[in-house]
Order: C-alpha cells, then sequence, then structure tokens
C-alpha cells in the first residue's frame, strides 16, 4: 500500500503548476467534451436544424480525450488518471456514466420526434435535460477539483415522495431548484 500511496504522490507533485489537479489527478479539459455537447443541444430549441449535428456526438473515454488532445499537459492527464485516487475515480467515473447516459438519451429522443422537435414541442423537454446534463457536469468538475461528494441530503424536503424526491400536486416527481417534471432517468441520474 505504501508504494501505491508514493505513486499517488508523485504524480501529485507532477502535476502541480499543470493542467491536471494535484489533489484527485484529474483534468478539467475532458468537460469540454461534454460543453460542447451542451451548449449545441442548447440551441436545439431555437435551431432544430442543429439536431442532426448533435446526433454526430459520441461519448469518449477520458483517456481517449487527451490522447486526442492538444493540450501541453496531455501525457501527464492519460498517466495521471489510473493513479487517481479511488475517492475521486469512483465518483467521477459514475458521474461521467450519467452524463453520457443523459446525452445520449437526449439525443434518441430528439430523433424519435423530429416533427415535434420543428413545431418546438420539445423546448421544455430539451430545457429541463440540459439542466440536469449541466448539475452532472458541474458535479464532475467538483470531483475533478478535488471535491468529494456528500451522500447525505443537506435538507429534507416539505413534501417527500415515496422515492424521497418532492412531488407536485399530482403526484409527479419535480425538480427541487426548479419545479420541472422529472421522468426516471433524470431522476436516477442524480443518485450513484
Amino acid at each position: 500500500m505504501s508504494d501505491n500511496l508514493s505513486e499517488v504522490e508523485k504524480f501529485r507533485a507532477k502535476a502541480i503548476g499543470t493542467n491536471v489537479n494535484a489533489t484527485s489527478l484529474l483534468a478539467t479539459d475532458y468537460l469540454n467534451h461534454f460543453n460542447e455537447a451542451l451548449m449545441l443541444a442548447e440551441m436545439i430549441a431555437d435551431m432544430p436544424d442543429l439536431a442532426e449535428e448533435f446526433a454526430e456526438w459520441r461519448p469518449k473515454l477520458y483517456k481517449d480525450h487527451f490522447l486526442e488532445s492538444g493540450i501541453a499537459d496531455k501525457d501527464l492527464a492519460v498517466e495521471a488518471y489510473d493513479h487517481c485516487p479511488k475517492e475521486y475515480k469512483a465518483p467521477f467515473d459514475s458521474t461521467v456514466s450519467k452524463i453520457n447516459r443523459q446525452l445520449t438519451l437526449l439525443q434518441s429522443s430528439l430523433l424519435k420526434d423530429p416533427e415535434g422537435l420543428a413545431a418546438g414541442e420539445k423546448a421544455g423537454f430539451i430545457t429541463s435535460k440540459c439542466g440536469l446534463i449541466r448539475q452532472l457536469i458541474d458535479r464532475a468538475a467538483g470531483i475533478i477539483n478535488g471535491q468529494l461528494l456528500l451522500e447525505a441530503p443537506t435538507e429534507i424536503p416539505d413534501k417527500p415522495s415515496r422515492r424521497g424526491m418532492p412531488e407536485n400536486e399530482e403526484g409527479v416527481v419535480v425538480d427541487v431548484a426548479d419545479g420541472k417534471v422529472l421522468d426516471q432517468t433524470d431522476i436516477d441520474a442524480l443518485f450513484d
């Protein structure tokens, strides 16, 4: 175990002053892959013709992103990933998986109903889904920047549902922040 710890410490020393976070041994540049897709998705409500371009986006593994990247510290980012402490790597990988899932669900939903998209019927759905994806990207950024996730909720909602999520008067689970209706994949994405 001390050999493993010394490897982590060695990479933490190498990461000082680079694009790789010296605590988590992860780099925020990876999030550009998701931010580009999210920005495109957010524009689709006003410009439905961008749906085809958004549909071309594909998930990319962390190391693959950096191997194809032009950033100065890409080799360190690739190498340090294997030494990322598990308290950061496990929640990071889980969050990235959720981001990928939400983006691909959004892609398939928009492709299934091009008429509804063109008629503006998907605007609310797109906004809600993009808000959830933004929250997940922000969570990933926090982990990269050395924040450990707290699993316990900080406050209990006034009216909890059967699943511990707030409901509206009709019993539909809603987003605590803005009251938007969430589907099951949105709810699942909030939990590890």
